[in-house]
């Protein structure tokens, strides 16, 4: 009877979890940034290298992240609406982020009992902390990549027990490689899942293992070089982010890095340090280090540990948004879930019951706005401009909208935040590089609420300085729209004759 309860409970907790999934998804249309990172995918989709120097060779995106990303949303590019583009785009994340979390608890034991409650709370714990949130639902580079260190981590769960295959190895090296090729952030990945083959399988698989990373590497990084230019790569993969300034002081911007990134992870700490501490207190004592290691949640945990400074550093660059917090995030969430399964212990049980039942009770009533969530999808902002822009082509510039331009135009445009990269960095944007991707002669430049005239602080409207009017559409309530000024009358008297 107990056991047949607690199949009930596990299938109503499933329910619930995708049913916050499924509001999540529906929620991704309505931020302008899912759209415009999907425009590396549509160029590569025209063969158009998205990888630009300076304008007029292409417009500017976002785009300071491996070139495996573009490839991986290329589905999207099947879609011709911006909404169904960016639910594709989204969809995508969510089954590698899932997908990944699913492997990582599933892969070496089965799905046993235990193991489908750690991956319940999982799966609640990503819908519920917000680096998680941001990064397993939205379109970017962190899902690819976390999917792919997580095969990493996962196809060598055999390791200790000596079942690891040549195959095997060549799989999680791929990963590896494949993870830092969608973001630089992932270089850690394969140097700990190195050492942690050192301790538990011995040098030998580890040198072998680090002679598949320089092959894979060698091979997919002189693709990526050949496909898209030695000299293009450097200066966004390398040279951009490099020269994105910290905040007020290196030292202070990564402080308040590391305070958010504890205050947003805090559940999962404490109940990492809670069991730091029996440890310490002799729960494994006369245990050797090799035995330790060679647990599942271990390679999991030393990859959230040593992303952690990569994590803080990301967010404290100034235009650091709270996903970059989710690298060092996952994997702790995943070692912890993973390693109270493997405990096979009531109180283990227990606290995995407790995330399951905490975190549906917080999360459970988005279910009831799913249907609402729904009928508002025509009112997305990147919806709208598209519809405006179908009615009006040429008509009206949308800096955050280069997907409903696309869409509607069939045209590539700037997007602000891709202006905002090349400042932010010290780059100049001559008016003849900004004006060589935007209407050639457009009615008004339209901002909605979510996307305002300014990038990083920079004003996108010292481009455009004939528009200085703000008007009022009645196609576009509430939207912040600059209309060219009229032409100054003179107001000189005429000359009077002498006699």
């Amino acid at each position: 009877m107990s056991r047949r309860l607690a199949t009930i409970g596990l299938i109503c907790a499933a329910l619930c979890l995708a049913c916050v999934i499924g509001y999540r998804l529906l929620d991704t249309p309505f931020w302008n940034v899912n759209g415009s990172r999907l425009m590396p995918s549509f160029e590569l989709s025209r063969g158009v290298n998205y990888y630009v120097l300076l304008p007029p060779g292409g417009p500017l995106y976002s785009t300071l992240y491996g070139p495996l990303v573009a490839l991986v949303y290329l589905p999207a590019t099947w879609f011709s609406t911006p909404n169904s583009a960016v639910l594709a785009g989204a969809m995508i994340t969510v089954l590698l982020c899932f997908s990944a979390a699913a492997y990582l608890h599933f892969a070496k034991s089965g799905c046993g009992a235990g193991d489908i409650a750690a991956f319940l709370a999982a799966g609640f714990l990503m819908c519920y902390l917000e680096p998680l949130k941001y990064s397993c639902f939205n379109i970017h580079a962190d899902g690819p990549g976390l999917a792919f260190s997580s095969a990493a981590c996962g196809s060598l769960y055999g390791a200790p027990y000596g079942r690891l295959s040549g195959a095997r190895l060549l799989i999680s090296a791929t990963c590896a490689v494949l993870a830092l090729l969608c973001k630089q952030m992932f270089l850690p990945v394969p140097f700990v899942l190195l050492a942690w083959l050192a301790v538990v399988a011995g040098r030998g698989i580890a040198v072998r293992y680090l002679a598949w990373l320089v092959a894979a590497g060698a091979v997919l990084g002189g693709i990526a070089l050949w496909t898209s230019g030695p000299e293009r790569l450097y200066h966004c993969l390398i040279w951009l982010p490099a020269h994105h300034p910290w905040g007020a002081s290196a030292l202070v911007s990564a402080i308040q890095a590391m305070r958010s990134f504890v205050r947003v992870s805090l559940p999962v700490l404490i109940l990492l340090l809670a069991y730091a501490i029996y440890l310490a207190a002799g729960g494994v004592r006369g245990t050797s280090l090799r035995y330790l290691a060679a647990h599942r949640c271990v390679p999991l945990l030393a990859v959230g540990v040593a992303l952690a400074p990569f994590s803080i550093a990301g967010r404290a660059k100034i235009g650091g948004d709270v996903n970059s917090l989710s690298f060092a995030t996952f994997f702790l969430v995943c070692g912890l879930t993973v390693m109270l399964a493997d405990l096979a212990q009531p109180l283990a049980q227990s606290v995995l019951i407790a995330i399951i039942v905490l975190l549906a009770v917080s999360e459970a009533p988005l279910a009831l706005d799913i249907r609402s969530k729904v009928r508002q999808l025509p009112q997305a902002s990147q919806e709208v401009a598209f519809e405006y822009l179908r009615r009006h082509p040429g008509e009206a510039y949308f800096p955050w909208f280069p997907l409903a331009h696309f869409c509607a135009e069939h045209k590539f445009r700037h997007y602000g935040f891709g202006i905002g990269d090349r400042l932010l960095a010290g780059e100049s944007v001559s008016m003849a590089e900004f004006r060589a991707y935007v209407p050639a002669n457009p009615r008004i430049i339209a901002f909605s609420s979510d996307g305002r005239p300014d990038a990083f602080g920079f004003d996108l409207m010292k481009y455009l300085p004939a528009f200085r009017d703000q008007v009022t559409d009645p196609e576009l309530p509430g939207w912040l729209l600059y209309a060219k000024a009229p032409p100054v009358q003179s107001l000189r008297e005429p000359r009077s004759q002498s006699n």
